[in-house]
């Protein structure tokens, strides 16, 4: 439920065919994730908010968008959810860069860069730095 929304999510910011169904489907994970988060808050609170980011982020809504990432951020980092905690500080790079805010986009960038470094995944780091370097040298 929780990855499906996310790529609803984005599928559905890029207004293909499918938009519609996307928005339903992603919807539905935010229902089935806040059920699951009622009986394991500390599992399932980031992956709430970053879902519930997602939506306003889709809705136009910067202000509940922005403090929706960062509720997903500390929650992830509360439970030690770094691979959680890095996707949602990624997540909210892109939502930056949305807004042509590429300083804070940097910043989150950076932060899930160490997130995925303690965690041990150097894919992943690596995709980082060519966004941090896309980035710095001014492309979108």
């Amino acid at each position: 439920a929780f990855l499906g929304g996310l790529v609803a999510f984005a599928t559905a910011r890029y207004h293909g065919d499918n938009e519609k169904e996307m928005i339903r489907v992603a919807e539905e994970s935010i229902s089935t994730i806040k059920i699951w988060a009622k009986h394991s808050y500390w599992n399932f609170a980031n992956k709430l908010f970053l879902l519930e980011a997602e939506y306003w982020f889709l809705n136009g809504n910067e202000k509940l968008a922005r403090r929706k990432f960062g509720d997903s951020i500390a929650a992830a980092a509360k439970h030690r959810f770094k691979n959680e905690e890095g996707l949602a500080a990624q997540r909210a790079a892109i939502f930056h860069l949305h807004y042509n805010r590429k300083q804070e986009a940097s910043s989150y960038l950076k932060h899930a860069k160490d997130c995925y470094e303690q965690w041990g995944a150097t894919g992943l780091v690596e995709q980082i730095d060519a966004a941090m370097s896309e980035i710095l040298e001014g492309r979108d």
